[in-house]
């Protein structure tokens, strides 16, 4: 059968179905074109992220030959556009120093068929400077899982590592730093636990090793009586977050021996501020203790001895300021405690005359460096009232540079001496007078062996009452005796004696 013998029935439906063939190609059509166009966008989608986000990527084939790239990458390789990368391997680019390390990793990911992942590694550029990149690669495969190629990703993480390295430096210098010095540092977290511990801290504590301590609060490390005040410093500071600065406080150490520590707790902050432990140091002061003690036992033995002696003793400042009086002394200027003479000067306590002696003295010897030795001086006692004589010696004080820093003065009180000697004196003279007149009458003296006149050594006869008295402070008052009374005045008789 033939067209022309068709029916008109059957025209019109194959009519029709050439009309819904024609619709069914026309749709097909149109949908492959939507097809077209959506991947068109995606693609062009997926290039604007690739090039749009700082991580560089990349694709490979199984030759290590690049296929394509994003734009940073494009641009670390040291080209203007990514299409340029196309048919090159690493050897072709800026890389070429580590070129065959990328091919190794790249080479070992497709045998292996498993994914290197965020692993650091440095590139050079073409600048010549070094980068550090995080690299991941993974393999790419085919529709049926047949290992195709490799695509990659890294990030630059150059300046991570430069604050890294700068970190690390700056803690490995600061734990030089704690680890060397003499005072045992340490760091508590909220719970009074050590996190860190130099090698002073750890000999304070007895211990062997940092690690022996970590963890650890002070009741494991000391007896309770000190772990509680340790404590108790702790937690003031973690809760009031104010520092504990210079806190004077003993241990007994391993040996059994009491130590003295200067201490001082801070408040360890995190980056918002929040109080996340303490730092303290702890300064080893034991030596520095025993010697305020034995300096204060010899201070305390010093002043008893000072104040105990019978000499006056008093220190004054190069000013003559008195600055230090002994019992002795502030009972001879007339006053009951140190406070009334600290900063006074002689001239409150004695007479213009001899204050002013007093100063000139002192400040001679400040300006000399010479001491005045036993300079024997009249001095006013105003507990008594008295005028008394001292045997004072004033020295200069020097520092440890050779300084004069004050005066040291030590008086003894030598009245009754002085009194004595003048008293041994007039004796003296009195006794040398006496000699003069018994040599006056010593010798052969002629004598009338009558009438008693003496013959001078000019020749003439005197009176023995005229020769004594020239002679002599001697002066006679004339009487007479009973022999004679009864020759001369027979008449007169005596009154018995009953």
């Amino acid at each position: 059968m033939n067209d022309s013998s068709k029916t008109k029935a059957e025209l019109i439906a194959e009519l029709a179905r050439l009309r819904r063939r024609v619709a069914r190609l026309e749709t097909a059509k149109a949908k492959n074109k939507r097809t077209e166009e959506e991947l068109y966008h995606s693609r062009q989608m997926l290039q604007l992220v690739l090039d749009t986000i700082p991580q560089r990527v990349f694709w490979k084939d199984r030759n290590c030959t690049y296929l394509g790239c994003n734009k940073p990458f494009a641009k670390d390789a040291g080209l203007d556009e990514p299409d340029e990368i196309i048919g090159r391997d690493d050897f072709e680019l800026g890389w070429k120093e580590t070129a065959q390390l990328y091919r190794e990793d790249d080479t070992a990911v497709m045998a292996t068929g498993l994914p290197k992942l965020n692993f650091e590694e440095p590139q050079d550029t073409p600048s010549g400077d070094q980068l550090w990149l995080r690299t991941s690669k993974v393999p790419l495969r085919d529709r049926d899982g047949n290992v195709i190629g490799i695509l990659g990703t890294y990030e630059n993480i150059t300046e991570r590592k430069r604050i890294e390295n700068a970190l690390l430096y700056e803690r490995n210098l600061l734990r030089t730093l704690i680890d060397n010095l003499p005072d045992g540092i340490y760091v508590k977290d909220t719970a009074c636990r050590k996190t860190t511990a130099n090698p002073a801290d750890i000999r304070n504590m007895g211990l062997q090793s940092e690690a022996d301590a970590l963890g650890k609060d002070d009741y494991a490390l000391y007896p309770k009586e000190v772990a509680d005040k340790f404590i108790a410093d702790d937690l003031s500071v973690i809760q009031s977050g104010q520092p504990v600065l210079n806190r004077e406080e003993y241990f007994i150490d391993p040996a059994g021996q009491k130590r003295w520590l200067s201490t001082s707790k801070v408040p360890l902050r995190d980056t918002n501020g929040q109080t996340v432990g303490l730092i303290g140091i702890g300064r080893d002061i034991t030596e520095r203790k025993r010697a305020e003690e034995a300096q204060l036992y010899e201070r305390n033995l010093l002043r008893a001895v000072i104040d105990n002696m019978p000499d006056l003793f008093f220190y004054k400042d190069t000013e003559g300021h008195y600055v230090l009086n002994n019992h002795a002394h502030l009972r001879s200027i007339g006053v009951k405690d140190q406070s009334e003479a600290t900063g006074r000067t002689s001239a409150s306590f004695n007479p213009p005359e001899l204050a002013r002696q007093y100063l000139e003295d002192e400040m001679q010897i400040v300006r000399s460096g010479e001491a005045i030795l036993e300079k024997e001086e009249p001095a006013l006692h105003r507990d008594t009232g008295e005028q008394r004589w001292h045997l004072t010696s004033k020295i200069p004080l020097k520092d440890s540079q050779g300084k004069i820093v004050g005066i040291v003065g030590i008086s003894h009180d030598i009245t009754e001496q002085k009194k004595a000697a003048a008293e041994r004196e007039k004796l003296i003279r009195d006794l040398q007078s006496a000699l003069v007149d018994v040599k006056t009458l010593s010798g052969l003296v002629p004598i009338c062996a009558n009438c008693k006149k003496i013959r001078d050594d000019k020749g003439y006869w005197t009176q023995i009452e005229a020769y004594i008295q020239e002679r002599t402070p001697a002066h006679f008052s004339h009487g007479i005796c009973p022999d004679c009374a009864k020759v001369l005045y027979p008449e007169y008789k005596p009154r018995e004696k009953t």
